[in-house]
């Protein structure tokens, strides 16, 4: 089954790998926006998990929070950093450089490994499977 945050980490990844129209010169910002959005997507999913199928409604730092506390496995540590660096990478201000292709491609790969292995594995419940928690 794919999800919105696979089909946006899936985007994200082919804007890195070929930029094409208004992307060129800005497609490492671009796909650190759809990564970002992936990653609010895996964290909406795992909220709603691990507080019983409930989503969670508040600011995206109020679902951070509940992650932070209520999640043990790795994953949870992974998208809150991911989340964290990936708004960096989204902000422009004129005195920092832009995130490089490199950079971002690490959040998406950090992201995709920890979150979508540990569905697999069974480490993480999917979206919807409360028998883990």
């Amino acid at each position: 089954m794919t999800t919105t945050g696979e089909l946006l980490l899936a985007r994200a990844d082919a804007l890195l790998d070929s930029p094409d129209g208004a992307a060129v010169g800005n497609s490492a910002r671009l796909a650190a926006f759809l990564a970002r959005q992936a990653v609010e997507e895996l964290i909406d999913a795992r909220c709603a998990v691990l507080c019983g199928g409930q989503a969670v409604v508040g600011t995206q730092k109020a679902k951070l929070a509940v992650l932070k506390s209520l999640d043990t496995t790795p994953a949870g540590g992974v998208l809150i950093d991911a989340w964290h660096q990936l708004s960096g990478f989204c902000h422009q201000h004129a005195y920092q450089l832009s995130p490089t292709v490199g950079e971002v491609r690490v959040l998406c790969a950090a992201v995709r490994d920890a979150y979508f292995s540990g569905i697999r594995s069974g480490t993480v419940p999917a979206a919807g499977d409360t028998a883990g928690t």
